[in-house]
This record gives structure tokens, C-alpha cells and sequence, in this order.
């Protein structure tokens, strides 16, 4: 007896299984580079921008009038140092700094530290104004050198015995 394999009907699945499937590629080898290149862009933007606003820490105040125009009323930090007619009303404090020769009007709603004072250089965050700059933060600026309180001599006990 001869064994027979019979067709399958059209339309019908077949009963072997192909070989394993091959695996979907995630988009054609242009659609990757391309997307590489988006992505390397995107990187290369945002650490320039980065660097960018870490090299424009502050302006002086001589640089901030120069930049009035382009600056607008676009928040930025400004240094300089408090000079005399520090005046508080209220909560706000009215002042000016200076830095290079120029001087600056500063109408302030931060609180200002302890170390306030005039004669300190400050870094403050705001904007323009109109002709004064308008801060909601003070930063003073201090040396990075600490030196220590001298001491208070000590009584002797020979002292404080002869005092007894």
C-alpha cells in the first residue's frame, strides 16, 4: 500500500510548521542613523546650553547696563557692591551697587543674609525694572578663606587664687 500525502485545500493553513520566524527590525538601517543623529544633536544642545548659562554666572554691573536692551525683563544675576544709603521700607529694601564705576538702583523683596551689609560684594537674581533692578534674591559674596576668632586670654590660677 503506497502512503499518499494529500494537498491541503486552498485557503487551508498547512499542517508543518516553517522554520522560526525572523525577527522584525526596528526600522531600516537609514530611519537608525537618522535617529542617532537626533539624538546626538539633542545631547550636543543641551550640554552647550549648560555651559553656556555655567560661564554667564553673573554679570557685573557694568556689563547689565550695557546688556539693558537685550535683557529686558528677563530674569538674571547681577554683581556688585552694596554701597552707602541702604534703606529698608517695610519688607523691601531700597540700595544701590556698584562695580567698574557704574552704579546700579536695586529695589529688593529677598531677605538678605547676616553677612548684608555695605561694602559687601552681592550677587542678586532679578530683572529690569524700568530704570531700577528689581531682585528677589541676595547671595553675599564672601572669601573662601576662614580665619579664626582669636582667643580670649585665660586667667591664670595664680590670678584667680591672689583675687580670692
Amino acid at each position: 500500500m503506497a502512503l499518499t500525502l494529500d494537498k491541503p485545500e486552498a485557503g487551508t493553513p498547512p499542517t508543518s510548521f516553517p522554520g522560526p520566524r525572523r525577527r522584525r527590525t526596528l526600522g531600516s538601517r537609514r530611519q537608525r542613523v537618522v535617529a542617532a543623529v537626533v539624538i546626538v544633536a539633542a545631547l550636543g544642545f543641551l550640554v552647550a546650553r549648560g555651559l553656556t548659562n555655567a560661564l554667564d554666572y553673573y554679570l557685573t554691573t557694568n556689563q547689565a547696563v550695557a546688556q539693558r536692551a537685550q535683557l529686558g525683563d528677563t530674569d538674571f544675576r547681577i554683581q556688585g557692591t552694596v554701597m552707602p544709603g541702604l534703606r529698608q521700607v517695610g519688607t523691601t529694601l531700597h540700595f544701590s551697587i556698584t562695580s567698574h564705576h557704574v552704579a546700579v538702583a536695586v529695589v529688593s523683596s529677598g531677605s538678605p543674609s547676616q553677612l548684608f551689609r555695605v561694602g559687601m560684594p552681592v550677587v542678586l537674581e532679578g530683572h529690569w525694572q524700568g530704570d531700577f533692578f528689581s531682585s528677589y534674591q541676595i547671595m553675599v559674596q564672601h572669601g573662601s578663606n576662614y580665619v579664626e576668632a582669636p582667643a580670649k586670654p585665660k586667667a591664670s590660677t595664680a590670678s584667680r587664687a591672689a583675687g580670692s
